[in-house]
């Protein structure tokens, strides 16, 4: 700890001819305020690490042309493909060293994937897995102590050390059991996908700050607005964010100024949460819909979509990063937060309403391309499900499918119209609505009563819904009975992929609710991953990635190349992710779909990837809807 300018690159130099090097790096705060390395660790084996400081009493450790040389080292270790590193968490080491210093790390595995894939129901923090594979005792408080103002430097940089030492004790076990238990594969194609995802998290997607600004002042005068009726409707002031008052509202006596309303609970206390609202907002036999509840529940959406979306941070350059982690699931799929630095948010469950302030950036064309209908697909194929094949391979609407037989009349007069549906709930939505919910929920093992609850419709529509789905595809019941057989098994399901997943949890209906997910969730993640994400990181230089939304993935290209160029990418990237998929000697595909965007990623022009799609014609409807916008 604390060594010599000698020592540092005695050991640096040490490092680059070990099979293994651990490497950590903890983050602190200088006087300027801007988050730097405090010091960083490595291991050229199991029985040493260093830690080097790069602050000592608040102050600087080096002079700048020292420092300087020591990054410069260690750049040659972390950037150089030939040397083998090990972190945990690789993606915030690695977003990190790059956002400040410039680093590219390469050829670095990662614990906490490992971990992941090893023991996905378990914690896969380097506390955790110190204790599963090594005798290093248990020293993680050091540096909880040191972040909180108590505890010396001098504990903290051996706690930085030890951290590197865990790592190069600890992975050559976790390599020898992915390899046992038939992981190795899964594990290199999550670990391959940092990179580009560092990639995204740094480049971001352009923002309208202006647009979003108007978005946000008219949206707080509506909020407003919506306030203000409901005040006058109530005959006094409300706070609308308050649970205590609202539940005094509605379902307080009225000689008291309530509605005297029969109170909706949430584990056996009155609520005022959102299903309740929905209810009170609809009409019963024994009284009439609450306005006051609509007007609610529009005020809480708009509070929301302002909060949350349109008052978002983003970074000086109008451009929205965030962080994506490659295991932030137990499905294989990515999970998206606010980034390392403090700004963005999730770019994975952002609303169809933000997609306008999403822009293409100038000089390019944005694209996103998603599987159709996949997990559907999966279902079907891996049920195997004979009347739900037959659609997908007839290209019959799967939703308007559903709905024949739940209303009883052909596909062809299924209704999409709102309204078209009086028998179900409060008869707002379309008869293909309710075959679409259908099979969303049912596909996964979703009972009669959870849908009632859910959808707010009574426990005898929700049940004829779901007798009418079960009746017309009995193979979903042979999947769910297929699936619970090879949990009584041994627990462990794979995918179309070779992923597996051991559920470790208790043997109930939420195991099983997960259980009936994992195979298509997981393949979908694999295939937008695998064949999608990473080949158009690596294999094509003109295209420059922006986000992933689980079954799709956002790009743009430069107009510069041509479009015919763009044809030729956009072709390609299709039959890629249209790869063939096996599942029990059969054969399938999932077709996509192509959204080709001017301006931002809400208004574009929407078309199916077919067989007979020629480069020259996708070229023209490129150069059309770039030509139309401006």
């Amino acid at each position: 700890t604390d060594p010599t300018l000698d020592r540092i690159y005695k050991y640096l130099e040490e490092c680059k001819e070990s099979d293994l090097v651990g490497f950590d790096i903890e983050v602190g705060g200088f006087k300027h305020g801007l988050s730097e390395v405090s010091c960083i660790s490595f291991s050229k084996d199991q029985e040493t690490a260093i830690s080097i400081p790069f602050t000592r009493a608040g102050k600087p450790r080096w002079a700048p042309d020292t420092e300087v040389g020591i990054w410069d080292t260690i750049s040659e270790i972390l950037s150089n493909p030939g040397i083998t590193k090990v972190a945990q968490n690789r993606f915030f080491d690695g977003h990190f060293l790059f956002r400040r210093y410039g680093i590219i790390t390469k050829n670095c595995h990662d614990t906490m994937i490992a971990q992941a894939l090893l023991r996905p129901d378990f914690p896969k923090g380097l506390d955790f897995i110190n204790s599963m594979y090594t005798d290093i005792g248990y020293y993680k408080a050091d540096g909880k102590e040191f972040f909180g103002g108590r505890g010396n430097e001098e504990t903290f940089w051996i706690y930085n050390a030890k951290d590197s030492m865990v790592l190069t004790l600890a992975w050559p076990e976790m390599e020898k059991e992915l390899r046992e238990r038939n992981l190795w594969e899964t594990y290199q194609a999550q670990n391959n996908l940092v990179e580009p995802l560092i990639f995204m998290s740094e480049h971001g997607m352009k923002i309208d700050s202006e647009g979003l600004t108007k978005k946000s002042e008219d949206t707080l005068k509506e909020i407003e607005r919506l306030e203000k009726e409901f005040q006058e409707m109530a005959g006094r002031k409300i706070n609308l964010r308050s649970h205590k008052q609202l539940k005094e509202y509605f379902y307080g006596p009225k000689k008291q100024g309530g509605l005297g309303l029969k109170p909706y609970t949430n584990k056996g206390k009155p609520t005022t949460d959102e299903s309740a609202l929905l209810k009170l907002s609809r009409p019963l036999t024994t009284r009439p819909a609450i306005k006051e509840a609509r007007i609610l529940l529009e005020h809480r959406k708009l509070s929301k979509l302002r909060g949350t979306y349109y008052e978002m941070s983003y970074d000086d350059d109008n451009r929205i990063r965030s962080s994506m982690n490659p295991v932030g699931t137990r499905t294989g799929r990515l999970s998206s937060s606010e980034n390392i630095f403090g700004t963005g948010t999730n770019m994975q469950n952002q609303p169809y309403a933000m997609k306008e302030f999403f822009l293409v950036d100038d000089g390019y064309v944005g694209y996103e391309i998603d599987l159709s209908q996949a997990e559907n697909r999966i279902v079907a194929y891996v049920a195997p499900e004979p009347k739900l094949i037959e659609a997908f391979e007839k290209g019959i609407d799967i939703h308007s499918r559903t709905a024949s037989y739940i209303f009883g009349k052909p596909e062809n007069e299924i209704s999409k119209e709102d309204g078209s549906a009086p028998q179900f709930g409060n008869g707002e939505h379309s008869e293909r609505f309710w075959g679409k919910k259908a099979n969303h929920a049912f596909n996964y093992g979703q009972s009669a009563n959870a849908f009632s609850e859910q959808m707010l419709i009574s426990r005898g529509e929700a049940k004829q819904i779901y007798n009418a789905y079960h009746n017309a595809y009995p193979g979903i019941y042979k999947y769910h009975n297929l699936v619970k057989q090879q949990l009584q098994k041994d627990r462990t399901l794979t995918n179309l992929f070779g992923r597996k997943y051991t559920f470790l949890d208790r043997w109930d209906y939420q195991l099983f609710l997960a259980a009936y997910a994992f195979i298509p969730q997981s393949t979908i993640a694999d295939i937008i991953n695998r064949w999608g994400l990473l080949p158009i990181y690596e294999n094509y230089s003109d295209v420059v990635l922006l986000n992933q939304i689980h079954d799709s993935v956002v790009f743009e290209i430069p107009k510069s190349i041509g479009y015919e160029k763009h044809a030729e990418i956009i072709l390609s990237i299709s039959n890629r992710l249209s790869q063939p998929l096996k599942w029990n000697g059969r054969e399938f595909q999932i077709p996509c779909d192509v959204k080709i965007c001017a301006k931002n990623f809400m208004n574009g022009h929407e078309l199916k990837i077919t067989e007979d799609l020629c480069k020259q014609d996708l070229a023209t409807t490129i150069e059309k809807v770039v030509t139309s916008n401006g």
